[in-house]
């Protein structure tokens, strides 16, 4: 149960954007260097430990998490902050994979509060600082408080114009571009590397990056050094039970390594050779494979290709694009050749939804749903573009309804709300805030 604590600060954080927020591509609409002026006006505490940002468009939060993951393992105290929280807004300020804490998060905010409101007094109408850009800055003023050896952030959907990409970072890292939030963006793919690129910043000194013909000319020109993935990928293979095995030589010409991660879509593997690319830049001759290796084994991060054991089993993804969704099932087909499949989808009407659904109808039966999220709109009467689906009025009985065909598997694919509601339905929610337990342990209750 929520702390009622927390529900002062956290409306007072969100008030910052609601009403004054405006439509529009984020060139025009966001300022994210008020966030700058708060991190100013709280003597820089992000200067306090060297950071790592982490952008791109599919795979972001996975691969910070990897890479938070293995620094970890390396016997550093590791800051994340990830965005957006799935149940708990405490869920986006960690220290070694643990939740901050009430008191220690009303603590940075009491600390955080008078430079808050001395900056927002001077941002215009029709400006705001973004909540995502508040919540970084109390990040960074608890890691600094803890004394972390090193912080981890994920951006929002850009980086050029995002609240985040304001913290000092010595590094980043950009995973795959892909054909995401046009309006905002841009609506080429072109438009979107060049939001991506701008996480490099001028304190930034490396960047690992796809060697993406888009990202060329903007990084090309960056005074960061570009950090060349020379690492060899070899054969990828599902787990009888779940996850992904893989080997993987991390240059070319030494031996290579065997490496599971508890993740099913194969892209969480191209998510993992970054982590660990960047791992390894960072720490230097620190690093050592068998430790990063032993510390993806058990980095499990809820609701991006994870496989709930739950009856019948569910394989829960943020996926909203129809890559996406196919790499879902490719996996599963792959590793569960033959099995019976049903589908929930909760995509919604700005993303692609039809792609999705075209991924999952041929599965087996196929049930839309929507999010509890009211910020969010979903198509209407999606049921009518796939023969035989259903729509249901809410997560329960669309469970039921997926349920009843006795699958061996259900694919639970949609928004990060969706992926939210589903861990609340089942009893996940307190396990968000510590993501060192048990992966394995059965839900500890179901919401009827």
């Amino acid at each position: 149960m929520k702390d009622p604590r927390l529900d002062d600060p956290i409306s007072t954080i969100y008030r910052l954007y609601n009403g004054r927020h405006r439509r529009g591509p984020d060139a025009l609409v966001r300022h994210p260097e008020w966030t700058g002026h708060l991190l100013d006006e709280l003597g820089r505490p992000d200067d306090a430990c060297p950071a790592v940002m982490i952008t791109g468009s599919k795979g972001k939060g996975s691969t910070a998490f990897y890479l938070a993951s293995i620094l970890e393992a390396h016997g550093l105290s590791v800051g994340f902050f990830s965005s957006p929280h799935l149940v708990d807004n405490l869920e986006r300020i960690r220290v070694n994979r643990r939740a901050i804490g009430v008191d220690a998060f009303l603590e940075a905010y009491r600390a955080v509060k008078p430079a808050l409101d001395r900056v927002t007094a001077r941002i215009p109408p029709d400006q705001y600082l973004g909540p995502v850009g508040a919540f970084a800055a109390l990040a960074a003023w608890h890691f600094r408080a803890v004394g972390v050896d090193v912080a981890v952030y994920e951006t929002g959907r850009g980086a050029l114009f995002d609240d985040v990409a304001e913290v000092h970072h010595t590094g980043s890292v950009i995973t795959r571009i892909l054909l995401e939030h046009r309006h905002e963006l841009g609506p080429t793919l072109g438009d979107i590397a060049w939001h991506k690129a701008g996480v490099v910043r001028p304190e930034t000194a490396w960047v690992v990056a796809p060697r993406d013909p888009r990202l060329v000319p903007w990084l090309a020109a960056a005074a960061a050094a570009w950090v060349p993935d020379d690492t060899v990928l070899g054969r990828v293979s599902p787990g009888a039970a779940g996850g992904i095995h893989f080997t993987l030589a991390m240059h070319r010409g030494t031996a290579p390594h065997a490496v599971y991660l508890p993740a099913w879509p194969r892209f969480a593997v191209a998510n993992a050779r970054q982590a660990l690319r960047a791992a390894e830049h960072w720490l230097g001759p620190r690093f050592s494979m068998p430790t990063a290796i032993a510390a993806l084994a058990h980095a499990r991060f809820p609701g991006r290709g994870d496989l709930l054991p739950t009856t019948p089993p569910m394989l829960l993804d943020g996926a909203v694009r129809r890559e996406s969704a196919r790499a879902v099932v490719a996996a599963v087909q792959a590793g569960r050749p033959g099995q019976r499949l049903a589908s929930i989808v909760a995509v919604p009407a700005d993303k692609d939804w039809t792609g999705v659904a075209q991924a999952l109808a041929p599965l087996g039966p196929l049930v839309f749903v929507n999010a509890q999220n009211p910020r969010l709109t979903f198509p209407s009467a999606p049921q009518r573009r796939f023969a035989g689906s259903r729509w249901a009025p809410d997560f329960a009985t669309a469970w039921r309804w997926a349920s009843a065909s006795h699958p061996d598997l259900v694919l639970a694919l949609g928004t990060q709300s969706f992926v939210a509601d589903v861990l609340w339905f089942f009893g996940w929610e307190d396990s968000l805030l510590d993501l060192t337990q048990d992966p394995d342990r059965p839900p500890s209750a179901t919401r009827c």
